[in-house]
């Protein structure tokens, strides 16, 4: 390339920004190189006059008239290359939203093992504080019954304890000592 093509590329790149739509990145090469056609219409419709020397492309006319554009094979490469370039990074998006809802769902099933893991360890305490919560309100059920039992025995058997600790001391019925108690020798 020599400076004189590469100053025309210039100009014709700056006239290219000024008139065209911007490229649509998710195209094909092929759809970009008809995307390139139509706004080359548009472009030859608009210049009024321009050398075909100093562009990088040559104009043909169809038999329908249209005017088509010839690249040049090193700047259709560039434009291919630039295709699969942006079908590579479609696919490498979407493999990576594909991974991205992969390990989502991953992730929420353990999230929903562990949740249910800690729900049977909660439920397992909860049953044993209530077990032991029933038992203990069973042991105070229990030593109510037991002491109730005992006030009605103790009623019961006051009159005659009583005639037995005032038959001890009005007859003077030698009590002997428990055998644990300490014996005082005067």
């Amino acid at each position: 390339m020599t400076d004189n093509n590469l100053s025309g590329r210039m100009a014709n790149l700056n006239h290219k920004k000024l008139f065209q739509e911007p490229p649509i990145r998710s195209l094909s090469p092929s759809a970009i190189v008809n995307q390139i056609v139509v706004s080359s219409r548009r472009t030859s419709m608009q210049s009024t006059s321009g050398s075909n020397s100093s562009n990088s492309r040559t104009r043909h006319t169809t038999s329908n008239g249209h005017s088509t554009i010839q690249m040049e094979p090193g700047l259709q490469a560039l434009f291919i290359a630039e295709g699969r370039a942006a079908e590579m990074i479609a696919t490498a998006r979407a493999k990576r939203n594909e991974l991205l809802r992969q390990s989502n769902r991953k992730s929420q099933a353990e999230i929903e093992a562990f949740r249910q893991e800690r729900e049977t360890q909660y439920r397992k305490k909860l049953h044993e504080a209530t077990q032991l919560e029933q038992f203990q309100a069973n042991l105070n059920i229990e030593r109510q019954h037991l002491l109730e039992q005992m006030e009605e025995h103790v009623k019961k058997q006051r009159k005659s304890l009583v005639n037995y600790i005032i038959h001890c001391v009005i007859d003077q019925i030698p009590v002997e000592p428990h055998p644990n108690t300490k014996r005082i020798i005067f």
